[in-house]
């Protein structure tokens, strides 16, 4: 009877979970729709680009939302951000600051291989 009632209580525990990461990936597709995928492969500190605006900034993620910070010290949803623009993710092992990046320069890097593109629309 015992183990009865631990093996419910474990296949409710399961059952339970995978309820909730089913809710919190359907929250995900929900928000940001064709953009999740920049929501799942991103991490802290990569480098987003909106390419026709020419517009920039660092991604800062949450358990439910991603934000870019821009140089302006601002800082948007992804959504927002790319309003349905291209735009390209890199990542890189030295940390940037905002106030020293451009564009231009973030193309320069691109060119050099010193950012890897992630994600690229």
């Amino acid at each position: 009877m015992k183990r009865i009632i631990i093996c419910i209580a474990i296949l409710l525990f399961i059952f339970l979970g995978l309820i909730c990461s089913s809710l919190y990936v359907m929250e995900i597709e929900d928000h940001y729709g064709s953009l999740q995928e920049v929501y799942f492969e991103s991490k802290n500190g990569d480098i987003i680009v909106n390419k026709q605006t020419q517009n920039f900034g660092l991604i800062s993620k949450d358990w439910k939302r991603i934000h870019v910070i821009t140089k302006e010290k601002d800082t948007v949803d992804l959504y927002e951000f790319v309003n349905e623009n291209k735009y390209e993710v890199f990542r890189s092992e030295n940390e940037f600051y905002l106030n020293n990046l451009t564009f231009e320069k973030i193309i320069d890097l691109k060119s050099k291989k010193l950012i890897e593109s992630i994600i690229n629309n």
